[in-house]
């Protein structure tokens, strides 16, 4: 239990590449993918409501039984889960460890809530994003708020964290669009079929001098803007994400590219 709380800190973490799996659906999506928690903490009153997925983790050494009020204490989010599992990390994962050129890549540049990154996570992994890659000042993946976004996709999909424009900028191969609220291209005209990073930001002031540090490198950037209504507010950063990816599969289809 002190380990799960410990795990409440960024740093720790990191540090260990380990994440807290709060929920059953959480923990079933790490165990479909190959992951073994290290520990498992159950909820003694509720355990036999989820007597299959238990039963999957028989054989796991350290599984608890704890009384409902010291899971709520553990618990992050705000329901008290009938399971919590610690769990390892996927990855970690490089530019040599997914696919590149990438049909679509997604990169997060300054998206510091977790629940757009975990909703961002979700959309990438739906919408035939290759990976998503986590830029500075982006939020950790692995919080539990993202984790809950991301409905299980964070175990689906590479994450590459601590991304940096220049590190792009040595890649070759590619394009980036980058989403912004006002003075670029619709996105039914840009070219999305091609290797394509997208490129998003919460604030358009927090991700052009990155675009910037992109061009000196020698990367091909341009601007979209998605078209709307203008008497209402911007799309958030993960409508605006959802919105450009889906166009970009949609692309994709009509060349019979999809999600192959």
């Amino acid at each position: 239990m002190r380990l799960a709380r410990a795990l409440d800190a960024k740093k720790v973490r990191r540090e260990r590449r380990l994440l807290v799996a709060e929920g059953e659906d959480l923990v079933e999506a790490a165990l479909d993918h190959g992951l073994t928690p290290q520990a498992v903490l159950v909820d003694a009153a509720r355990a036999e409501e989820i007597g299959p997925l238990l039963d999957r983790m028989a054989d796991l050494p350290e599984r608890y039984a704890v009384p409902s009020d010291l899971m709520g204490h553990v618990a992050v989010l705000a329901s008290t889960p009938r399971v919590i599992a610690i769990v390892p990390q996927p990855g970690p994962y490089g530019f040599n460890e997914v696919r590149w050129p990438p049909r679509m890549g997604v990169w997060l540049a300054g998206v510091a809530d977790p629940g757009n990154v975990g909703t961002l996570v979700r959309s990438a992994a739906a919408l035939g994003a290759d990976w998503v890659a986590l830029g500075p000042g982006s939020a950790d993946p692995y919080h539990p708020r993202a984790l809950r976004a991301a409905m299980g996709a964070t175990f689906a999909l590479p994450l590459l964290e601590s991304v940096r424009a220049e590190d792009l900028a040595t890649r070759t191969g590619f394009q980036v669009v980058a989403a912004a609220v006002v003075d670029g291209k619709s996105p039914w005209d840009v070219d999305l079929t091609r290797p394509t990073v997208l490129a998003l930001g919460a604030e358009r002031a927090g991700i052009d001098p990155a675009l910037d540090a992109l061009s000196r490198g020698g990367v091909e950037v341009s601007v979209t803007t998605i078209p709307q209504d203008r008497r209402t507010e911007s799309l958030n950063v993960s409508a605006a994400g959802a919105v450009l990816m889906g166009e970009a599969l949609r692309q994709r289809e009509v060349q019979g590219r999809g999600l192959v």
